[in-house]
């Protein structure tokens, strides 16, 4: 077992949570703590941490010999807040396994924002008892997509995040992932599913969200009434975070904030170094978000005006490159720009304003990108699918090659953006109109990440936009014709 990395700050337990009943309080997880430990020793090759067993057996807590409800697990309710990374798939697997062997014919709900998160719970509990023969004989079927069933009649199964597919379904145990990016109305759709059973609770599990989190702010706050409640509450509440929403200019304040936001680094697993470099390298709102579990605002800055003109160079565009060109426009069609990219032998990324046009046309657009094209053969025109789809299909029609980019595309741009002026890996000669724009975009959480949004931002950022764009384009795309020979 590694050493703590700070005595002080331990793993278990969390900077808020709801207190035990009792000190020795009975859990309905006590009767399967040392099955549990040979499943996973058998599945994976290790145990559960010691936070994660505690974690689990406060959220099965039992009614204590003498209460009228004596014997019934306490909460109807769990909500497990901690940063990335810390084995939140391994505590609800856990949960979800247990909620199988628990009773005859158990009903397990799992269901996430999109189907592939909730899919990681469901998986992780399938691998555990496909990988311990002893416990897969007592299972009928473990199917990936038509669930895990008991030889019982119990079953495990995803579910759409949808209010339909939820309708009418007892449920004994809900499983939800990543509360921040969930609709409100499909917790209480799990929640009325429990109907007036005892020993049945919804349990999910999440990172800290932002302002627009409608459902996880409620249920922070729910966590909240149930620590002032006492022994009247049946909502559990566990949340790892550092103290604030900030990032220490320290390292080792920095360090001792991401131990109280993760367990998991608490205990001495990971390199806290590495964990602080890597911190440092991330977009502030999500380091706090994502590391230190603490909420944010859902619209901030993208980018500081400082940090792209550090990346600032005297050198023009090399004339040996093998160029791409980006096009964005604003949506009405007042201006656009045309920027132009290539990666250098040093493999940073060297990016310009080739064209900045005030009330273009689509048929303007066209000419001058075969110009473009006939002078210098690039690798391709990128633009984004929905502002200029007719221009892509128009510069299809005339030969030329083109790349539309999509929402994935934009997220994995403006997170690659970001890391490549942050780190000092672009270089630009200083446009003015980018010196302008950057420090006026705006960026959105969306989907787990963020993205640059138009709606946001207090100014055009077609320029922005047709960087982002091309900077993800210049890592992927030339470099697969750099390789081929």
């Amino acid at each position: 077992m590694p050493d703590q990395p700070y005595a002080d700050i331990a793993p278990w337990p969390p900077a808020r949570w709801t207190p035990p009943l009792s000190p020795d309080f009975p859990s309905a997880f006590d009767g399967y703590l040392m099955l549990f430990r040979a499943v996973w020793r058998k599945a994976f090759g290790y145990e559960l941490e010691l936070w994660q067993e505690q974690t689990i057996r406060h959220a099965l807590e039992l009614y204590p010999p003498g209460h009228r409800r004596a014997g019934q697990l306490r909460h109807r309710q769990v909500v497990i807040s901690l940063g990335r990374q810390n084995g939140k798939t391994e505590i609800a697997a856990a949960i979800g396994l247990w909620a199988l062997l628990m009773r005859a014919m158990p009903t397990v709900v799992g269901i996430a924002s999109n189907a592939e998160q909730a899919r990681l719970v469901y998986k992780r509990t399938m691998s555990a008892i496909r990988g311990t023969p002893q416990l897969a004989a007592k299972f009928k079927a473990l199917t990936e997509t038509r669930g895990i069933q008991t030889r019982d009649g119990g079953q495990y199964e995803i579910k759409a995040a949808k209010s339909a597919a939820l309708q009418g379904i007892p449920i004994d145990v809900g499983l939800v992932d990543e509360l921040h990016i969930l609709l409100k109305a499909l917790w209480f759709d799990l929640v009325n599913g429990l109907g007036g059973r005892p020993n049945c609770l919804v349990v999910g599990i999440t990172t800290a969200g932002d302002e627009g989190s409608e459902l996880l702010l409620h249920l922070y706050a729910e966590g909240e009434k149930a620590i002032d409640a006492g022994d009247e509450a049946r909502f559990g509440f566990y949340c790892w975070e550092a103290l604030e929403a900030a990032v220490p200019d320290d390292d080792d304040e920095l360090a001792r904030e991401i131990c109280r936001g993760n367990p998991s680094q608490a205990s001495g697993r990971g390199d806290l170094e590495n964990a602080v470099g890597e911190v440092r390298s991330m977009p502030p709102q999500d380091a706090i978000r994502y590391r230190l579990n603490r909420f944010v605002k859902s619209v901030s800055t993208f980018l500081s005006r400082e940090a792209w003109v550090q990346n600032m160079t005297a050198e023009p565009f090399p004339d040996d490159a093998k160029p791409l060109f980006t096009i964005d426009r604003t949506p009405d069609w007042g201006f656009a720009t045309i920027s132009v990219f290539t990666k250098l032998p040093s493999g940073k990324i060297y990016c310009d304003v080739a064209a900045s046009l005030v009330k273009p046309t689509l048929s303007q657009l066209a000419d001058l990108c075969v110009q473009l094209n006939g002078a210098h053969s690039p690798v391709t025109f990128g633009m984004d699918s929905f502002t200029l789809r007719d221009l892509g299909k128009e510069l299809e029609l005339r030969g030329l090659p083109v790349t539309l980019t999509g929402h994935a595309d934009m997220l994995n741009g403006s997170a690659l953006f970001y890391a490549k002026v942050t780190q000092k890996l672009l270089e630009h000669p200083g446009h003015d109109l980018l010196e302008q724009q950057i420090p006026m975009t705006k960026r959105k959480d969306s989907d787990g990440g963020f993205k640059i949004s138009r709606q946001a931002s207090s100014v055009s950022i077609d320029g922005v936009i047709s960087h982002v764009i091309g900077v993800q384009l210049a890592e992927t795309q030339i470099d697969a014709e750099l390789q081929i020979f």
